[in-house]
């Protein structure tokens, strides 16, 4: 009898035969092998498809769809395709550890009931040869998950979610309106967790997460992000996300140099006593920027 698949990979590419290289083959170096890949194109111009063919491995899925620039079309069309029972994410650019699938597999064994894993990921710059510094991209999250989210906002990135196939068709997976585009992700995390309180973190490095974005272009697209989230989202679920939005946006206006808009957003921000190390780690971030801004 043939065994049944454990874990869909879904990897959304576009013009990244080298990057997806280093994706495709750490999840080839994975310990667990209960898995299978599916890449998803969009029709790319380079040696994308000629890459994944050569690797003749009957677990390695290649597939074409014009997705207009919105990943959402990707993700969702791979799950489509996909025979796992759970869903894992990578993105092209990104790899995992050896010990990944292995790490989320043990879980899955120790709580057959879990439905939403994720990990801490190492975060470096593509023009950094190793990983100098260690810059983690991980927070562990408390129940009720939904108000987590909404309070403090995205606690892991996408190439480290593994999440149930079933719970995720419940919400029909990714929202592909374009106004999502970069917040997708955050989106479907929410909708879940209106759906179950049954996530799971690993805080162990078991993935890096690779940016070629400068802190200033991430800085804007996060405010065009947070705005749109706040307008066309919120409103609908009914649900107050306005400490988070105002904590972002003090941040995000600051590392570009709007000190009078983050001064705004910070006076907004609501503490009591017990908020009393937020504050004052808010506060020290507020100076260094200044600082590093300034001089």
């Amino acid at each position: 009898m043939k065994k049944k698949i454990l874990f869909s990979i879904i990897i959304p590419t576009y013009n990244r035969e080298n990057k997806l290289k280093k994706a495709i083959d750490s999840v080839l170096g994975q310990k667990f092998k209960n898995w299978e890949i599916l890449v998803i194109d969009n029709y790319s111009r380079d040696n994308t498809k000629k890459l994944v063919q050569s690797y003749k491995n009957k677990n390695i899925n290649f597939f074409r769809i014009k997705n207009y620039g919105v990943i959402a079309k990707s993700r969702n069309f791979g799950i489509s395709k996909s025979k796992g029972k759970f869903i894992a994410f990578l993105d092209s650019d990104d790899i995992w550890t050896e010990e990944k699938l292995y790490e989320c597999n043990k879980i899955i064994k120790s709580n057959p009931s879990v439905k939403f894993i994720y990990h801490n990921m190492n975060i470096k710059k593509s023009s950094e040869k190793i990983f100098s510094k260690k810059v983690e991209y991980f927070r562990a999250l408390s129940k009720p998950i939904k108000n987590d989210l909404i309070i403090n906002g995205p606690a892991f990135p996408t190439s480290s979610v593994v999440v149930d196939k079933k719970i995720f068709k419940k919400i029909n997976y990714f929202n592909e309106n374009k106004r999502f585009i970069a917040w997708e992700d955050f989106d479907a995390w929410i909708r879940l967790a209106c759906k179950t309180n049954n996530f799971q973190g690993i805080d162990k490095i078991l993935g890096y997460l690779i940016s070629d974005k400068t802190n200033t272009n991430n800085a804007k697209r996060q405010i065009k992000n947070i705005y749109t989230f706040k307008n066309e989202y919120l409103k609908k679920m009914d649900l107050d996300f306005t400490e988070w939005c105002n904590y972002s946006l003090m941040r995000s206006f600051l590392k570009i140099g709007k000190f009078n808009k983050s001064i705004f957003f910070l006076r907004k921000l609501k503490y009591n006593i017990f908020d009393i190390s937020k504050f004052i780690k808010i506060i020290i971030f507020f100076i260094l920027n200044i600082f590093r801004i300034r001089y």
